[in-house]
């Protein structure tokens, strides 16, 4: 399967680190606004380069195309592709907006392609354990879910992620992957009430750090914080914490281990798969285990010739929905019924 990449940067650099790991999947065209970045791919890869992802795909010879470009080019790439007769890999956030998802959704159905979204905490191990253990009812019911995501500000290419017409900021690119999470293991909540603090203090641009409840009646308490906000220096910590009946269970990316479960005694390790790939992409991820397996799981359907559901872009679409109305719960003060 011969591939192209749409954008070198951080993320792109990441999957383009681990397509070589597949046997039967070819990276052969990089494309990136930056002629440094293309540079880079060339040296790395002996790809051929374009300076547009528009360039890329229409020069054909592709089977695969991987949309790792700013969020506001997501659905114009993926749209583009599908028509071109690829399958597509989409980073996340699907789109800026459910219409946008909705269209994307569409086309791939209409061209008979696959359409699968990197939502990769449903590949991480230390979340997938999780769901295991609410799915399994192993410890009773779950009583509270508590989950954050902070770090340093990033800027993107020419300041997209600032921008929230183009990026949408922290809650579309980072807070965006634990409320995917908690929709994967709980569903679609009845409301969400969020807080947001603006970099502008008078309340213009982007939320940079925000606080969402999410509704779930039956006494079940469950939030999510997002940030970044936080000062140099300060480490990218991801971590949970799941209260249930007979036991709680905590993760913390920065911990040694990063997963324990108390269920009364010592504190226990589960084991998990060892995700073994190192990365240097220049992004808060060290290593590749999550991002390879959901692309062993990608590549692994379209050899069977079937549709992914661990990731649908319907579920993509339902994320999408939910950030949006938690970024309008923020500054309309109120929540906001799903």
């Amino acid at each position: 399967m011969k591939v192209g990449l749409c954008g070198f940067g951080g993320m792109g650099r990441t999957h383009a680190q681990l397509l070589q790991k597949h046997a039967d999947v070819q990276l052969v065209a990089v494309a990136d606004a930056q002629a440094e970045l293309r540079q880079q791919a060339k040296d790395a890869y002996g790809v051929q380069t374009w300076s547009s992802g528009e360039e890329m795909i229409a020069a054909g010879g592709l089977d695969v195309v991987f949309v790792c470009a700013p969020t506001y080019l997501h659905a114009p790439l993926v749209i583009q592709a599908l028509r071109a007769g690829c399958h597509v890999f989409g980073e996340k956030p699907m789109a800026l907006n459910e219409t946008l998802c909705a269209d994307m959704s569409a086309v791939a159905d209409e061209c008979g392609k696959v359409l699968m979204i990197g939502q990769v905490l449903r590949f991480w191990p230390e979340y997938v354990f999780l769901k295991k253990v609410i799915d399994s009812g192993e410890y009773g019911k779950l009583h509270t879910l508590s989950m954050t995501r902070v770090g340093g500000v990033s800027t993107g290419w020419n300041g997209w992620y600032l921008d929230e017409e183009r990026g949408g900021m922290q809650i579309f690119d980072r807070h965006i992957h634990d409320t995917d999470a908690i929709l994967w293991m709980l569903g679609l909540p009845r409301a969400v009430y969020s807080y947001g603090v603006h970099r502008d203090p008078h309340g213009e641009g982007g939320i940079c750090h925000s606080f969402t409840h999410y509704d779930y009646g039956d006494g079940l308490v469950v939030s999510a914080e997002g940030s970044a906000d936080a000062p140099k220096g300060f480490p990218f910590t991801a971590a949970y914490r799941a209260f249930f009946a007979g036991a709680c269970i905590e993760f913390n990316s920065t911990a040694k281990p990063t997963l324990k479960v108390y269920a009364g005694g010592e504190a226990q390790v589960p084991e998990l798969p060892v995700a073994a790939e190192t990365l240097s992409s220049g992004l808060n991820i060290s290593t590749g285990g999550p991002y390879l397996n959901e692309q062993c799981y990608f590549f692994d359907c379209l050899r069977k010739g079937v549709k992914p559901v661990t990731v649908t872009p319907a579920s993509a679409k339902q994320t999408i929905r939910v950030v949006k109305a938690e970024i309008e719960s923020c500054r309309a003060r109120k929540a906001i019924v799903l």
